[in-house]
């Protein structure tokens, strides 16, 4: 690496990350390619996959009001979207990334393991993808910014691998948690089906990089418990639940449970309020919000199907315009990325991994946006995967990078970091973004009064006026929260 790719980091003095849900790079950013910026790799409209019966699926457009993801549903109301672990991974990428339709159709199984069959609306479902029209924030993003093209998942495989290699560099398995008294109580209540079973919660023992930095150096904003407590048992210890630096990505919102158990809110500051008063630290991370039963809200804001892909839009807006309203603007750099593909296509080969990788190749494509007034505008080729976060964090912000570095995996020690895409002083010629607000907020006002209409009068107990039907990372997410309250998380901290 250059002197003047360091050197240009060096100029960042304030790095966001907001890390979302399933979704591949051709699904969401494939349309650039013929829509104006020719030089992404993207979709040209010709790819296609064939199920067993040799029936072909091209990839298509969603309709313009084809922002929620309603794919079927078993007889348990299990909601079905594509396959995303290893072994579907591996099937997916055979035969050139021509197996996508094939896995979805042959791993579509209810909670019985029967076998779903999927209507004909839906068995292409792999191969749909938007376009400005559904992501108008991105789209502008996109377009004065930096699109990485190249952006791969760590790992060829699902969420918690990959989030573990966003944090750790490596992945671990679940070392397991007993529930007591506290959560046994909260798993029983009304309305959180599949939640409180004798299944193991997603925590995992893994050294993050949080540990090289010094306390104040960084913040975890969230709505829900933070995925950093999920990952790294320093941050489950008595002494570090409730620190300064966990708390909201917005204190006006209330997260699932404190609304279902009446508890107050009581926390310092948040993401936002950092954000407009300019005390925002070295190293920002913005978990979604990954199961939101507000009543007259989306479901979520972390673009897991089945999310409303705007409310994703609007969560990005949202985090964009308190940085651009922010005193620190100009020295600070927001990376938008996603775990991982969850099963929709993308037309790349994933690359080889690194010499030292558990994995002989990196994870599908993803979308991945990097964002500020010191990002040279355009597209990167760079290939880059979730360990590049890690390595960007530490060579800028850690007392002793070399150090810090070394006692990290190998995939980190030899992940390229961002400075390549960086120029020395801030840009003057971004224009604003008006039009973006008015249009996200019609979306909002019109997404409440649909859905109160859909579920008229919300009874007190039910949220949003009906069953609550979660998907699995939601169930394995609360499975979560709730052995973090056991483990005596205090109310009013994430």
């Amino acid at each position: 690496m250059s002197d003047g790719e360091i050197g240009n980091l060096r100029g960042v003095k304030h790095l966001v990350v907001l890390m979302k849900e399933n979704r591949s790079f051709d699904q969401m950013l494939g349309y650039l390619m013929r829509d104006g910026l020719p030089e992404v790799n993207g979709l040209t409209g010709e790819e296609s996959n064939a199920d067993r019966d040799g029936t072909v699926y091209p990839v298509f457009e969603w309709e313009p009001d084809q922002t929620v993801f309603h794919p079927p549903e078993d007889h348990t109301g299990k909601i079905l979207d594509p396959c995303h672990s290893k072994e579907c991974v591996a099937e997916q990428l055979a035969g050139d990334n021509g197996g996508f339709v094939e896995n979805f159709l042959a791993t579509r199984r209810d909670k019985d393991k029967k076998l779903v069959t999927i209507p004909p609306e839906y068995r292409g479902l792999p191969m749909g993808y938007y376009t400005k029209r559904h992501l108008p924030v991105y789209d502008h993003l996109a377009r004065h910014f930096c699109v990485c093209d190249a952006w791969h998942s760590s790992v060829p495989g699902d969420t918690w691998p990959n989030r573990l290699y966003s944090l750790a560099g490596r992945e671990s398995g679940k070392v397991g948690y007993r529930r007591g008294f506290w959560g046994s109580l909260l798993a029983k209540l009304k309305g959180l089906p599949g939640v409180g079973g004798l299944r193991d919660a997603p925590i995992y023992d893994v050294a993050a990089f949080t540990r090289h930095l010094g306390d104040r150096q960084w913040r975890w904003y969230s709505q829900d418990p933070a995925t950093l407590r999920a990952a790294d048992s320093r941050y489950r210890s008595i002494r570090h639940l409730n620190r300064e630096n966990f708390t909201y990505f917005d204190r006006t919102r209330l997260v699932w449970n404190e609304r279902l158990v009446g508890e107050p809110l009581q926390t310092h500051d948040s993401f936002l309020d950092d954000a407009a008063k300019g005390e925002l630290p070295d190293v920002s991370w913005i978990d979604p919000n990954f199961a939101d039963l507000r009543v007259l809200n989306p479901n979520s804001n972390d673009d897991h199907p089945p999310a409303d892909i705007k409310a994703g839009q609007a969560l990005t807006l949202e985090v964009y315009e308190a940085l651009r309203n922010s005193r620190l603007w100009e020295d600070t750099v927001l990376i938008v990325v996603y775990d991982e593909h969850g099963g929709f296509y993308d037309h790349v080969t994933p690359p080889p991994a690194s010499p030292g990788s558990e994995f002989a190749t990196l994870g599908v494509r993803v979308p991945a946006l990097v964002i500020g007034p010191r990002v040279r505008r355009g597209v990167s080729h760079q290939t880059f995967d979730h360990t590049t976060l890690i390595s960007t964090i530490l060579r800028r912000f850690a007392a002793d990078p070399e150090q810090a570095l070394e006692s990290m995996p190998a995939r980190v020690r030899t992940a390229a970091h961002i400075g390549r895409l960086l120029d020395p002083d801030p840009r003057t010629d971004i224009p604003p973004f008006k039009q973006l607000r008015e249009e996200m907020d019609a979306w909002r006002t019109e997404a409440r009064q649909a859905r109160r209409a859909r579920n008229g009068p919300a009874p007190a107990d039910e949220g949003a006026g009906r069953p609550v039907v979660l998907h699995d990372f939601q169930e394995e997410f609360l499975e979560f929260a709730l052995a973090m309250r056991d483990k005596g998380l205090p109310p009013g901290q994430p």
